[in-house]
Parts: structure tokens; C-alpha cells; sequence
């Protein structure tokens, strides 16, 4: 049997630090609400402070980055992981919802995607 949830359903409580813009999913957390913890995605741990440029192998189910931009882990905050651009530092972040190490939800106005992430990838260096 299928299960289908609403975001509010999946984010409880969270849903109130998030909104849409653009197409994305993105949250007002404040400093001192962050986790900062590390968050197993696919065969990889990201660590606060690394970079990916993309999240997923196939492009149906995957999430990239514009050449140039990459995304900073920057933590937790309940089911949400939190991501800035580049060395960008706020109070707002992409938000992913985490589902388990190999699932995301990309959420926006017009509904949810999942990412699928068998290989996480990270960025050594930013290249501007």
C-alpha cells in the first residue's frame, strides 16, 4: 500500500519556518536553532561546511547546482537539511526534507520531487 502524506503531515511544526520562491523549498532558521550535525546521504556523511554542486545521479531525480554555485551544508533543523550557496551566510536556507540517506523531497509552490542519492559527491574546492 501507498502512503500519501502532506508536506504538513511530513513537517509537522517545521512547516512554519519554511516557505517557496523560484521553484524551491527554503527556511528561515535562526543561528541558534541550527543542528549542526553531520547527515548520512547515500554511500557519504556531509559534514557542516562541505559542498556538493548536485545531489543524485539521474536528472529526473536529482537537484543541480548553476555552474559556479555550489551548496554549503550548513545543518539540521527537525526533518529539514539546510543548505546555503557558497559561502552565503543568513538565516535562510535551501530546505530539503530528509526522508532517509537515500531520499530527499524537493519541495516548491507546485508540489514535491523526490532525490534519489545513491553517490554523494562532494566539492574539495569552490572555483569561482
Amino acid at each position: 500500500m501507498i502512503m500519501q502524506m502532506t508536506i504538513e503531515e511530513v513537517l509537522g511544526t517545521d512547516i512554519e519556518k519554511t516557505f517557496f520562491q523560484s521553484g524551491a523549498m527554503y527556511a528561515k532558521v535562526l543561528n541558534d536553532e541550527l543542528e549542526r550535525s553531520s547527515v548520512e546521504l547515500g554511500d557519504g556523511i556531509l559534514h557542516p561546511g562541505e559542498f556538493v554542486a548536485r545531489l543524485g545521479e539521474k536528472d529526473r531525480t536529482s537537484f543541480i547546482m548553476q555552474e559556479g554555485n555550489y551548496l554549503r551544508y550548513c545543518g539540521r533543523y527537525g526533518r529539514l537539511i539546510l543548505f546555503s550557496v557558497n559561502d552565503f551566510v543568513s538565516d535562510y536556507y535551501y530546505a530539503f526534507i530528509y526522508i532517509d540517506k537515500n531520499t530527499l523531497l524537493l519541495c516548491s509552490n507546485e508540489g514535491c520531487k523526490d532525490i534519489r542519492i545513491q553517490k554523494l559527491e562532494k566539492v574539495k574546492e569552490l572555483s569561482n
